[in-house]
């Protein structure tokens, strides 16, 4: 920054905070974040001349019906605009770097690697302070968190609009994949950058890669221990090896990639490694195939005189690390957690999902709303038992 740009931002910072700002909290893994900055060369590469990013910020304007747009790098104490759309000249120099405590961008560091939409910049309590010192700013903001394939969040793709205004989630969603490709141009075009996030547990490395949305599918069959009580284990296993090799058949069918199974368990994702849009319809779909799939099996059980056998399936759509160890692929993250927690709390032989899946769902189904869910570990929630698909 310069000096007498960082003098002005100095004193509209003061003005701010005097005023009753209060800047974003600073992210618990700040000094990793500003380490994979500085790898990355973000804040030193001028990309603005550049046409695989010059045309990104018209696009996102385009796409979200907002009037400006832009891509912002924050380091440890300044706001870049690397690339924008929309903004005369005035504005363009003024917002070229601005002090972080004053951006709203800041807040996207602190936001779980999620979307920020603010619809009224001018009444919020994050930002309505440091708007009243300019109130020629734009009143709509909404920005996806630039993440890298290391997992940390760089910077934001934001849009903005003069007048306040509600954005739908397909647009936001368009956003947040506007922001994953270019960082994914960004990172594969120069050679200094590493695709792999490094996790090292007691006994092994793991190489793994960010993924901001995928959609995460866990089930359970119900009353297991029952049943290695009731049946021999060379049944049991046959029975299970009958139920995971069909879901296997129905998650290659629907592009889902299965993970692992753990004892009567089974783990997959949607939008792994190919970064499919419909991630969260596919695996939805995929899932009542599978309990369709177990009614079939249970047949053939009433037929041998055996009691049928009944799944919980939940569905979560949310960013995740996947990756390999030295001996298989895995997923970790929140989200991971999060898809249990839905598979534990739903019903036998029906899908029970978060309201992030529900979220992206474009096809329509018959949903029964189960609300002040207790999810363990994870407080209270609204989840949507799924009942049928609407034709």
């Amino acid at each position: 920054m310069g000096i007498i740009t960082k003098f002005i931002g100095d004193k509209l910072v003061k003005a701010a905070i005097k005023s009753g700002h209060i800047p974003a909290k600073t992210p618990s893994n700040e000094k990793e974040r500003l380490e994979d900055l500085r790898r990355l060369k973000l804040v030193e590469q001028n990309i603005n001349k550049d046409k695989r990013y010059s045309s990104f910020p018209k696009l996102a304007a385009t796409l979200t019906g907002c009037s400006q747009s832009a891509i912002h790098i924050l380091d440890d104490d300044t706001q870049h605009c690397k690339v924008s759309y929309g903004k005369d000249l005035p504005m363009e120099i003024m917002t070229k770097e601005a002090p972080r405590q004053l951006a709203i961008c800041s807040h996207v560091l602190n936001n779980n690697s999620k979307p920020l939409v603010i619809s009224d910049v001018s009444i919020d309590e994050r930002t309505k302070h440091a708007y009243a010192l300019a109130p020629g700013f734009p009143r709509f903001y909404a920005g996806s968190p630039i993440i890298s394939k290391s997992g940390f969040t760089l910077g934001t793709f934001c849009v903005f609009d003069d007048e306040p205004k509600v954005l739908e989630h397909s647009k936001i969603d368009a956003l947040r994949m506007l922001a994953d490709q270019f960082i994914n141009i960004y990172e594969s075009s120069n050679e200094f950058a590493s695709n792999d996030i490094d996790i090292h547990t007691n006994s092994e490395k793991i190489v793994g890669e960010y993924y901001s949305s995928s959609t995460i599918l866990f089930s359970d069959f119900v009353g297991f221990t029952k049943k290695t009580e009731e049946l021999d284990p060379g049944q049991l296993i046959e029975i299970l090896d009958s139920f995971f090799s069909g879901f296997d058949k129905i998650m290659e069918r629907f592009s889902i990639k299965k993970i692992k199974t753990i004892g009567d368990a089974y783990m997959a994702a949607g939008g792994i490694p190919d970064l499919n849009s419909d991630h969260a319809d596919r695996t939805v779909m995929a899932a009542i195939e599978m309990i369709n799939y177990v009614r079939g099996i249970n047949f053939q059980q009433k037929a041998l005189g055996n009691e049928p056998w009944e799944v919980r399936i939940g569905v979560h759509t949310g960013p995740i690390i996947a990756g390999k160890t030295s001996s298989e692929f895995d997923i970790w993250g929140d989200s991971v957690n999060i898809a249990a927690r839905l598979e534990s709390s739903g019903k036998k032989m029906r899908v029970n999902c978060s309201k992030e899946t529900k979220s992206h769902l474009k096809n329509t189904y018959n949903f029964e709303t189960k609300s002040n869910v207790e999810l363990k570990g994870k407080g209270q929630a609204t989840t949507f038992i799924i009942k049928d698909q609407i034709k």
